[in-house]
């Protein structure tokens, strides 16, 4: 679709016809969901997306990332389901698998095998593609939203005297409609979100106005990922799971893999490996890579499975938190949501959860500015969007940071946190409940809090001394070993 040529001036943010009207840039799952979100709050929703959208589902352009594992977590399931009633159903219809995390995922962890878990704890297990369209297919029905492909936007359209955004300025890509100039136009709105995921452009376009920089906190663990589709072995009488995770054991083994089913009796391989040990991309290696993980399972599962499609390879995934919160000024009339305002090593499966999360905080911002009369957008949002996201962020950077190495004050809590995790785990091998208790924390369905309850706690305190004193007792043992052949090697030279 393109754009109107009555659009082609500027037309003044208070003009009655742009009064109710919302942009959101990018068409992912943090700019759909927060479209669904605005357009029950405003006349009209333009949803701006640079890349063409597919009628069907599958990876796009615009998601690089999107031919490798999604896990949409526990709480992602349950916000999705209150904000879309038959999306459960449709996804089922579909082909998406039922999967339940305490029954049928097999999970070997640093410290061994995770227990079975009892049952009841069920996600779904679909590509990202699918979960995507079926998501846009219900926010595009929607009568008060308009989509733009092949657009692309250029900036921010300011009113310096009310210090507020009144809009974008958006571009044709080139190319991409024949005998059409690559012209630019304004198109005015009274609020402004930016979800257009880790190129978004929101710093420099800040900047441009008058604004303060944007801080900037950056984990980069140098993931990369490697990732095959399969078919489901029609026989497999070994096989007591329906997904399948092995992790490594920083900083000795930084291999790790899983298999998740899909839709269309498929399974979606991923081989990751961080610190630039990144998992080949020709057959041989990247069963090479599988056969060198930790335990032997996810190779042997697939060394006579019948691959269904290439392998693909990315390695973008550094974290990033761009402080939007700590700014000093903020206009109004614009907000950053999802990966553009805080982006996470893929690996973790937080990103559409938080992207969900942050449209019902933007949901909740609205509601509460119209008993108010006030204009949308402002640091209020911005802070709620980051309290979001800290719980994860704290989560993922810990486990990042141990295979980086990386120190300094900053980190601290997510590495006491990432060592905490680490020992509650080797506990959770022989205990159910503590595995079960984790799994809640880590979908978000229950606080980290959880995992300190003061019976956990006090385990993995004790079960962390006991490591420590059994680490002084090696060293000093070492040390002695040390001292002793040091004294023998003098005694052999005076001889």
């Amino acid at each position: 679709m393109t754009v109107s040529s009555t659009l082609a001036g500027r037309v003044p943010c208070d003009q009655p016809s742009t009064a109710w009207r919302a942009i959101v840039i990018g068409a992912g799952m943090a700019g759909l969901l927060a479209t669904h979100v605005l357009a029950g709050h405003f006349d009209e929703v333009w949803l701006v997306e640079r890349d063409d959208l597919p009628d069907t589902p599958g990876p796009r352009a615009g998601v690089p990332q999107g031919h490798y594992v999604h896990q949409l977590l526990m709480r992602g399931r349950r916000t999705l389901e209150a904000l879309f009633p038959d999306l459960g159903q449709a996804l089922l219809d579909a082909g998406a698998v039922p999967l339940d995390w305490y029954r049928s995922v097999r999970w070997f962890g640093a410290a061994g095998w995770m227990p079975p878990a009892g049952e009841g704890f069920v996600t779904w297990s679909t590509s990202r593609g699918l979960l995507e369209f079926a998501v846009r297919q219900r926010v595009l029905a929607e009568r008060r939203v308009r989509v733009l492909t092949g657009c692309e936007v250029t900036g921010l359209h300011f009113d310096t005297m009310l210090a507020r955004v009144c809009g974008v300025t958006i571009r044709r890509r080139a190319g991409r409609l024949p005998g059409v100039a690559d012209d630019a136009t304004t198109l005015p709105a009274a609020f402004v979100v930016d979800a257009s995921g880790r190129n978004s452009h929101a710093s420099s376009w800040l900047r441009a106005a008058g604004l303060d920089a944007v801080r900037e906190t950056v984990v980069d663990a140098r993931v990369g990922y490697a990732s095959r589709l399969y078919a489901v072995p029609k026989r497999s009488i070994w096989r007591d799971w329906q997904a399948l995770v092995v992790h490594g054991r920083p900083p000795e083994c930084l291999r790790s893999g899983t298999i998740f089913p899909i839709e269309g009796n498929r399974w979606i391989v991923t081989l990751t490996g961080a610190g630039g040990d990144y998992p080949p991309g020709d057959d041989d290696g990247f069963l090479a890579f599988a056969r060198s993980l930790r335990v032997p399972t996810l190779h042997d599962a697939i060394a006579d499975a019948d691959p269904v499609s290439p392998i693909r390879q990315f390695r973008r995934t550094e974290n990033r938190l761009r402080h939007f919160d700590e700014m000093a000024r903020w206009p109004a009339g614009f907000a950053v949501l999802g990966d553009a305002a805080c982006s996470f090593n893929p690996v973790y499966g937080q990103g559409m959860t938080i992207a969900a999360l942050s449209a019902v905080a933007l949901d909740a911002h609205l509601h509460v500015l119209r008993r108010a009369s006030d204009a949308p957008g402002g640091l209020a949002l911005q802070r709620a969007v980051a309290h979001v996201a800290r719980r994860a962020w704290v989560f993922a950077t810990g486990v990042d940071l141990r295979q980086t190495g990386e120190r300094g004050a900053a980190h601290w809590r997510a590495r006491f946190m990432q060592r905490y995790v680490e020992s509650l785990l080797g506990l959770a091998v022989d205990d159910a409940a503590i595995y079960r208790r984790f799994l809640r924390v880590m979908h978000m369905v229950e606080p980290p809090a959880a995992l300190f309850a003061p019976s956990v706690a006090a385990r993995v305190a004790w079960r962390l001394a006991t490591q420590h004193a059994a680490l002084a007792l090696t060293s000093r043992r070492s040390a002695s070993r040390c001292l002793r052949d040091l004294a023998d090697a003098r005694k052999s030279g005076r001889k």
